[in-house]
């Protein structure tokens, strides 16, 4: 198996894990009748802080549930397979810290579901690119925008059952999470263009330094390679 295929597996079996132990709470929340809102941040409170944890696991409904998992384990497949020495801790970093601004700053209520830890990812991938400012680094963040941007409308101030504190400081952790880590990404993924060739001999020029190709005939492919660098509130409030 090929260094790519290998890594994109590893990553969709990631991903694959997670997201079926975020059905699995809600299955045991659904089958026991039960309520697990109690468990996600509540501001403020000593308690409170163990929803820094569990808040990501804990959704509204099935539908909350739904929206967020495919959105989550598309994030975590295109984190790590092209940012996968660094994947890990990223994510830690970003659920961690996500969790801690929400239970700073937003209001009296529990906060649940994993759209913090989304636009944590989201955000990270995007200023990853724009901080690492190479070709494929930069098609990344694009397709972020592309995919993702009208969902940062979400960061915005907003009255109901949004969490839109989570999704700002998902926001914004990923933002620092880039900064932080950015001189680590001697160990991003990359795909790289590049053509491939039959030729002769005589059909071959090498200065040492170039290819010149006089065969008009290619096949255009990818390549991945892993390139390095120098040196009682409210029960309801969801995300």
């Amino acid at each position: 198996m090929s260094k790519e295929k290998s890594l994109f597996r590893q990553s969709v079996v990631f991903g694959s894990y997670i997201i079926l132990a975020l059905w699995l709470v809600k299955s045991m929340e659904w089958a026991f009748a039960a309520n697990f809102a109690h468990f996600g941040i509540m501001p403020r409170h000593l308690l409170g802080t163990i929803g820094i944890f569990t808040s990501p696991f804990i959704h509204g409904d099935f539908l909350h549930l739904l929206s967020n998992s495919f959105s989550l384990m598309l994030l975590i497949i295109i984190l790590f397979f092209f940012y996968d020495k660094i994947a890990l801790k990223a994510l830690l970093y970003i659920y961690i810290s996500t969790g801690i601004f929400v239970w700073i700053i937003a209001r009296e209520a529990y906060h649940i579901g994993a759209s913090g830890v989304i636009y944590g990812i989201a955000s990270f991938i995007l200023f990853s690119g724009l901080l690492r400012k190479n070709q494929s680094s930069l098609a990344l963040s694009f397709v972020i925008l592309l995919l993702y941007g009208g969902m940062f409308y979400g960061v915005l101030p907003q009255d109901g059952h949004i969490s839109w504190e989570s999704h700002l400081m998902g926001l914004l952790s990923g933002l620092l999470v880039a900064i932080a880590m950015k001189d680590e990404f001697a160990g991003q993924a990359e795909l790289e263009l590049y053509f491939e060739k039959n030729f002769d001999d005589d059909e071959y020029q090498d200065d040492g330094t170039n290819f010149n190709f006089t065969n008009p005939e290619q096949e255009f492919s990818y390549e991945y390679k892993s390139k390095e660098i120098d040196d009682t509130p409210d029960p309801n409030k969801i995300d």
